[in-house]
């Protein structure tokens, strides 16, 4: 190699790897102090794509699993006031029930309808002034409230809080009544005890549960045909006798009565004629047997035979002043507990639904954050080894520059 004097090859190649190993000392600097190998998208475009791309999913992940807490919160908030108006809906039954029984006055049932009036009056106060964040939840205002429970656009879950359940929202019941029966237990001879064979009657309730009754079946008096149906054990239908001498039918859900003619005493003595349970019975508020109205009465009509009634009316007006009143008012509130709990095991539903929903959010969370550190994050025992690899190279590179500096010195000894 020549000896020259304004070009310092060995120079520059000692300046130019003394510039690679402090770049990898920086570098290796950087990293360990930021605890990221990946800075900017000048470090690796790629990688830092997809490792921000992580983060915002991390990001939206993470508040989704805040969202369905809120949920959770919501439903056990609503929960509780459901629980409160179970509560004051057992005690409203106790009181009916207390209120149906014979020995009792009419200001007995006044006093006892005080207590009930209370209660009703609780139950639509809960309802109206249970609220979550603003927004009620017991009283239907709400149709349905939408949970964000992903990190993107579209992944939500929807809670139906459609269901009022103040007292004008929820004990509705269909009911069928007949007025006084006592002629369909009398003989020919005029004597009473007379047996009713219900063979042929059919009785649908709640959930299209029904029932129709065997030849074995007889009764010989309007209690004793209480009894018959209510022993049947049809979903949600329940008899009782009433103040006409009559039975009142009460079902949750729909209600149908059908049957062929039902065979007993007689009950017209001019014609001798059978008694009909579910063709010839009076209308409600009519009086005596043998009435032509068609079948059995629905709240104050003449029902037809095997017609299906749907649930209506509520618990507003309910009142026990009567055996009759407190009657309806047992099966009113029966239904008003079946939507209640069916409202409550809703709300449970939902909140297992999001409980599960948070332990899937935080397992892809986790997922997420892994394959982001693998991207982003500094492998530390790699990357100390670079850095001590640099700092040598550098105090080596420096002292070979050193050397090479002073390599056109030596010129000026050729020069002597």
């Amino acid at each position: 190699m020549s000896l020259v004097l304004n070009t310092n090859i060995s120079s520059l190649q000692a300046q130019n790897n003394l510039s690679k190993s402090s770049s990898a000392l920086s570098t290796a600097t950087e990293d360990l102090s930021s605890g990221l190998k990946v800075n900017s998208a000048a470090d690796n475009a790629a990688g830092y794509a997809i490792a921000t791309r992580f983060q915002t999913q991390i990001g939206g992940l993470g508040q989704a699993s805040e969202n369905a807490s809120d949920a959770i919160n919501l439903a056990q908030t609503a929960g509780s006031a459901l629980s409160q108006i179970t509560s004051n809906l057992q005690s409203i039954r106790d009181l009916a029930v207390q209120a149906a029984n014979g020995t009792y006055q009419s200001s007995d049932r006044a006093a006892i309808n005080t207590s009930v009036q209370q209660y009703l009056s609780e139950i639509t106060r809960i309802a109206n002034q249970t609220t979550f964040n603003g927004t009620n939840v017991l009283n239907g205002s709400t149709s349905s409230l939408s949970f964000q429970i992903g990190a993107n656009v579209g992944q939500a879950i929807n809670v139906q809080l459609g269901q009022g359940v103040t007292t004008g929202q929820v004990g509705q019941i269909s009911e069928v009544s007949t007025a006084n029966v006592s002629g369909a237990f009398v003989d020919a001879s005029g004597n009473s005890g007379a047996s009713l064979s219900l063979s042929g009657l059919s009785i649908t309730g709640a959930n299209g549960s029904s029932y129709t009754f065997s030849g074995n079946v007889t009764a010989t008096n309007a209690q004793g045909l209480a009894d018959d149906i209510n022993a049947a054990g049809i979903n949600g239908v329940s008899a009782a006798v009433n103040a006409s001498g009559g039975i009142n039918i009460y079902s949750t859900g729909e209600l149908a009565v059908s049957g062929a003619a039902l065979t007993g005493g007689v009950t017209n003595s001019s014609t001798g004629a059978a008694f009909n349970f579910t063709s010839n019975a009076v209308a409600f508020g009519a009086s005596g047997i043998g009435s032509t109205a068609t079948g059995l009465a629905a709240t104050g009509v003449s029902y037809t035979n095997g017609v299906a009634l749907s649930a209506s009316g509520s618990l507003t007006g309910a009142d026990v002043l009567s055996v009759d009143d407190a009657n309806q008012l047992i099966a009113r509130v029966d239904a008003a507990l079946t939507t209640v709990s069916n409202f409550s095991s809703t709300l449970g539903a939902v909140q297992n639904r999001f409980q599960s929903t948070i332990s899937t959010l935080s397992a892809q969370q986790t997922n997420l954050t892994s394959s982001q550190s693998s991207i982003q994050d500094t492998d530390f025992a790699a990357t100390t080894a670079k850095l001590s690899q640099a700092q040598v190279l550098q105090q080596a590179g420096i002292s070979v520059l050193a050397t090479a500096n002073s390599v056109p010195q030596q010129i000026l000894k050729l020069l002597q």
